[in-house]
């Protein structure tokens, strides 16, 4: 089940927007916008381009448009070169288009800014922190820093922080025990195209053997059993207060002591899958001081159950979701329908129910809340890989 589309009603509200265009080109090049991605060779308005400044190089012109675009709506655009030819995402002269909610935007070299670029800049990098010691077991941090980190010095960044670290990112893809979530290889890939805002984003390692205990509810236990026998081990019990208390406390002053981020909750959000969704739901509901946003992946709800037996027995974590207040906070919930390629079903009877608590407390799906049922999909990095575009722009849409 895709989330909606945008389609643009007569009574959206337009703005003038600002389009610049670094080009060679001799002629005025004429951007095309339309604002349905479902009729592709629909085109609402077509606005010739004008001279705004000269370029970076010899040659090379500054061009600009002012479009009317939906306010803090996503828009699609692509800017005519010749007839037939077109500057578009793949580069190629293809007819595809841009997508994005920015209202004042700068395309420079095929990506999109919302802002004026250096003439040249650094790529997007990952910076592995191999030993980061703290109050619990020492790790790997993982800091992902966007395009034009070094040369954009008066920038300051939104944070995202994921879990699994050691699984977030294809550049160390070797450290991974499962495959990587590709989300180095997401995060730019929607920056360029102007769909998602520039951000650092830490991928916190887990703590291996102590993973289920450091994302587990203080409030829960885990009764595991032995692979081998029926014999049941010893309960494992929720620790999750000390690993938030350890972002809090340990990671994040790190974090703001060497890297250029902005401050307040509305510019942090935090993301996992399976217990790390567990976990991003435990902050969300008992810290949500901590951030604004969350995403909540394929989310191991069923761990809380007050009785591991018995699986019409509450969760203990959705009871919170109901019998107490609703926070001031943006989420989104998703789930796959398989554990496998061909058994279980991800959890998806325990997220929809939990989706379903939310709405009761009043939470309305939209902008703020978002539920998504990926069909077919399996409890693997894999799955969360192809999805996880969905899921960073609603956590860090480009800002107007």
């Amino acid at each position: 089940m895709e989330p909606a589309q945008t389609t643009i009603s007569p009574s959206t509200e337009l703005v003038r927007g600002e389009v610049y265009f670094f080009s060679r080109a001799k002629l005025p090049p004429v951007l095309e916008i339309k604002f349905d991605r479902s009729h592709l060779n629909d085109v609402t308005q077509r606005v010739p381009f004008a001279q705004a400044n000269h370029g970076r190089i010899h040659g090379e012109t500054l061009w600009k448009a002012e479009p009317l675009i939906p306010a803090q709506q996503e828009w699609q655009f692509r800017i005519e070169l010749t007839h037939g030819t077109y500057a578009a995402p793949d580069k190629s002269g293809s007819f595809d288009y841009y997508s994005t909610s920015g209202c004042k935007i700068w395309l420079q070299n095929g990506q999109v800014y919302n802002y004026q670029p250096a003439a040249a800049h650094s790529m997007a990098r990952v910076v592995k922190i191999p030993h980061f010691t703290g109050s619990l077991s020492k790790r790997a941090l993982y800091v992902y820093l966007p395009r034009g980190y070094d040369q954009h010095t008066f920038k300051k960044y939104p944070l995202l922080y994921m879990h699994d670290g050691q699984n977030c990112f294809e550049g160390f893809v070797g450290d991974s025990y499962s495959g990587s979530w590709r989300a180095d290889e997401v995060a730019t890939k929607l920056i360029a195209q102007g769909q998602m805002e520039e951000c650092i984003i830490v991928g916190v390692s887990n703590g291996g053997h102590e993973r289920i205990a450091e994302y587990l509810p203080p409030y829960a236990e885990y009764h595991p059993f032995s692979n081998e026998e029926e014999d049941q081990l010893s309960p494992i019990r929720g620790r999750a207060d000390r690993t938030y208390a350890y972002y809090a406390n340990e990671v994040a002053p790190f974090l703001k002591q060497y890297y250029r981020v902005l401050d307040g909750r509305e510019n942090t959000a935090v993301c996992g899958s399976s217990m790390g969704g567990l976990f991003s739901s435990y902050i969300a509901w008992e810290h949500s001081e901590f951030a604004y946003s969350y995403g909540a992946m394929s989310p191991s709800f069923w761990i809380t159950r007050t009785d591991p037996l018995n699986l019409n027995s509450p969760m203990a974590i959705v009871e919170r979701f109901r019998n107490r207040s609703p926070r001031p906070l943006r989420l989104w919930l998703d789930t796959g329908t398989l554990d496998g390629q061909t058994y279980g079903d991800d959890g998806k009877h325990e997220t929809a129910y939990a989706r379903d608590i939310l709405q009761e407390n009043g939470y309305v799906e939209g902008d703020d809340f978002r539920y998504y049922l990926d069909e077919g999909a399996v409890h693997h990095e894999s799955a969360w890989a192809a999805r996880l575009d969905k899921v960073f722009k609603f956590l860090f849409p480009l800002r107007a």
